[in-house]
Parts: C-alpha cells; sequence; structure tokens
C-alpha cells in the first residue's frame, strides 16, 4: 500500500476509535426532567400535564395537597418519602394511574377519602406500574389494583389505612416484594385474580392479614415466603424460614425481613436480614471492611437474625459481635452467590450494636474503564502513525 493509502486507513481507524466510543451514548435520547415545584410547575399535576412520555418529574420535599392523575408514562420521584408528601385532603383517591409505564416513587401518599373506592393510589386498566420506596397510610385502601398486570411494587410501608392495605381486583401477574403492610384492617384483599406473587412481604398486626376469594397467588420465590406477625411455628433447622405453611404460604419467615444494599468500587450490592428484633441505623463501613446495625427486643428474650451476604463482599467464613462480645454463627452455609449465617443471642431491652467483619475484594478496574483505556491507546497509535507518515513525507 502507498503513502497515500496508509494514511487513508490510519485516519479511517481513528474515525471509526473515536465513533465508536461515543456511539453508546447517543443511541437513546435522553428524558427531560422536570423540577417540582419551580417556575410554571407550582404543583406536581402541572408537571404531569406538561410532561412528555418518558420524562422525569423530581419533587421536592414539601407537602402537596393534590389528587393526582398520571395519564401519561412517567417518572415521578419524590426527595424523601419522610419528608415528600401527597395529601388528598380526604377528598378521594390521591393518586389515579390509568397509564401504563408509570414510576412513583420516593413519597408519602396519605388522607385520600375514606371510603369504598377511594385509595392512596390507584391503579386501573393498564399495566407495567412500579411503585417502590413509598408509605401509603390513612386512605381508605393504600393501594389498589383494578384490571391492572405486570406491575411491580415493592420496599413500602403500607400501614393505617382503614380498610385493605393492598386491594386486588382481577390483577393480574403483578409481583409484591419486600413491602410492610403492617396495621390495616385487611392486609391483603383480592378477588378474581391470578398469578400474583408475593415474596419477602412482612404482614404485621393486621385485623384480618388476608381476604382472598377467586384468587390464585404465590406467596414465595421458590425457597423464602413472607412474615407474618400471628405465625407460631417452630424453625428447627435454624435458617429463618418456618417448618409449617401457613395461610398457603410453604416458606414462612421467622421474622421481619429487610433488604439493605452496600454501595462498593461503582457496584450496587443487596444484603438481606431476616430477624425477631427490632433493626435500625444500618451502616457499611468500607475502610474497615465492616457492616453494622443497631438490635432492640424485650430484656431477656432470645433473639436471632439470618444475614445473607453476596459472596463478592465475603469469601470465607465471617465474624461477628453483638456489643462487645463476639459471637459465632450457630450455621453458616453458601447457596448460589450467597453466604448465610444465622445468629442467637440474648435482648437486653437497650439498643445492642452488631458487627459484622466481611472479606472484601480488591479493587479492580471499573468494567467501562476498560474498553475506554483500549480505545485511548488505539487513539494514540493511530495519532503517531499519521505523524510518523506526515513527517517521512515531509523529508522525502
Amino acid at each position: 500500500m502507498h503513502r497515500g493509502g496508509i494514511f487513508k486507513a490510519l485516519t479511517l481507524i481513528l474515525l471509526i476509535v473515536v465513533i465508536g466510543t461515543k456511539c453508546d451514548r447517543s443511541a437513546v435520547a435522553t428524558p427531560a426532567t422536570i423540577v417540582v415545584p419551580s417556575q410554571g410547575y407550582e404543583t406536581i399535576q402541572k408537571a404531569i400535564n406538561a410532561a412528555n412520555l418518558g420524562d422525569i418529574i423530581r419533587v421536592t420535599a414539601g407537602t402537596y395537597y393534590e389528587n393526582l392523575l398520571v395519564n401519561k408514562s412517567v417518572s415521578i420521584i419524590g426527595e424523601n418519602p419522610a419528608t415528600t408528601i401527597i395529601d388528598g385532603g380526604g377528598l378521594g383517591t390521591v393518586v389515579t394511574i390509568p397509564s401504563t409505564n408509570v414510576i412513583i416513587n420516593g413519597f408519602t401518599v396519605q388522607n385520600g377519602k375514606r371510603e369504598l373506592p377511594y385509595s392512596g393510589i390507584s391503579i386501573y386498566n393498564c399495566n407495567l406500574a412500579v411503585i417502590n420506596n413509598t408509605i401509603l397510610k390513612e386512605n381508605y385502601n393504600g393501594l389498589q389494583l383494578i384490571n391492572s398486570s405486570s406491575s411491580e411494587i415493592f420496599n413500602n410501608m403500607i400501614t393505617n389505612n382503614s380498610y385493605a392495605g393492598i386491594k386486588i381486583s382481577e390483577g393480574n401477574n403483578n409481583v409484591f416484594f419486600e413491602n410492610t403492610i403492617k396495621d390495616n384492617f385487611i392486609g391483603l384483599w383480592s378477588s378474581g385474580s391470578s398469578s400474583n406473587t408475593f415474596y419477602h412481604n412482612n404482614f404485621v398486626n393486621n385485623t384480618s392479614q388476608l381476604y382472598i376469594f377467586a384468587s390464585s397467588t404465590t406467596w414465595d420465590n421458590g425457597v423464602e415466603g413472607n412474615y407474618w406477625s400471628d405465625y407460631i411455628g417452630l424453625d428447627t433447622d435454624l435458617d429463618g424460614v418456618g417448618n409449617s405453611p401457613f395461610a398457603g404460604d410453604h416458606y414462612p419467615l421467622m421474622g421481619m425481613f429487610t433488604n439493605f444494599t452496600v454501595q462498593y468500587e461503582s457496584q450496587a450490592y443487596f444484603l438481606s436480614i431476616i430477624c425477631n428484633s427490632t433493626i435500625s441505623n444500618f451502616q457499611f463501613d468500607k475502610s474497615n471492611g465492616k457492616i453494622s446495625f443497631d438490635i432492640l427486643g424485650p430484656n431477656g428474650t432470645v433473639g436471632f437474625c439470618r444475614i445473607a451476604t453476596p459472596t463478592t463482599l465475603i469469601q470465607s467464613k465471617y465474624d461477628v459481635s453483638v456489643g462487645d462480645n463476639l459471637y459465632p454463627f450457630v450455621r453458616n452455609w453458601t447457596v448460589s452467590t450467597y453466604i448465610y449465617g444465622y445468629l442467637l443471642y440474648l435482648h437486653t431491652g437497650v439498643p445492642q450494636k452488631v458487627t459484622v467483619a466481611l472479606d472484601l475484594p480488591k479493587s479492580e478496574l471499573p468494567p467501562l474503564l476498560v474498553p475506554t483505556l483500549v480505545a485511548t491507546v488505539l487513539t494514540a497509535t493511530a495519532l503517531t502513525l499519521i505523524i510518523f507518515v506526515k513527517r517521512k513525507r515531509k523529508t522525502r
């Protein structure tokens, strides 16, 4: 190949490398973000009305006295569920969702009209809604699904609703996990529905836990079910799962289920705990390779925690302490990508700190850094060759 052909070929290589490193970023249009409140968007409903499909509405902390109609596919994200409140003023359903692909995250939804058929959130005649990290309280029904399918409801607190925490009418293939359904008149009401799945939920002190007819429900993920505050079965093999079924749940949990997210080396890991103590103040100490949390229970009673940790965060049997005392795990076992440990201790009536030593992996290059480095090296090589050819041409 002559010098001009070499120059053209190297230029083409450079263009391919540069374009290739950028093509992924330009393939998908970025949705617009609307902040509430801001000029022109003093209310959440104004933002919904103005949004295009796929847009994100970010709501800052405050109390918003509104009854929302979410009639398009948008994501509505609150700053913090404890401080970002949608209050229905007792005037009907607080949030009505008749549209597919709606996400609600990070709110307290409260004070809907306390009579039939109103709810905190009502999803009807649509699919693929996502409701998470939200508190639904002091409504008639906390969450209602009517003729709606394929939605995910997870990591919510549904409490103190005067009728049902969750009500499903002719809704199919919905998944509910990691929710706490507490202190409602009925925990779950379901009619004419099929193939809905519940696992890792906590049903606590509802007057009636379940009211189900003409419905088929799956109560586990294949190995673990839900926690029921009125379950009195035994756990003789000490794995955190009861030996006998409860209300159709073949794998009832012996304590409340709590899931925590650990962020390490730009990766999110999920660590779950089943425990009969009240858990608070979960912390991840990356520099010392430890997690810790506080436990609380009645003085003199026996407490337990079953901790499931990703094997990425710990490659061997770990140590645990309660307060200043080192405790051995009663059981340790590994399933797939998780290490499980079962711990027994005595409650003292005051909070005690549980500390677990991890075995964190060594730092690695982030996954996106490797192709970036390769592209940089190729680009530098191409530029060097182009300069070399130009200089050689001049010398001749």
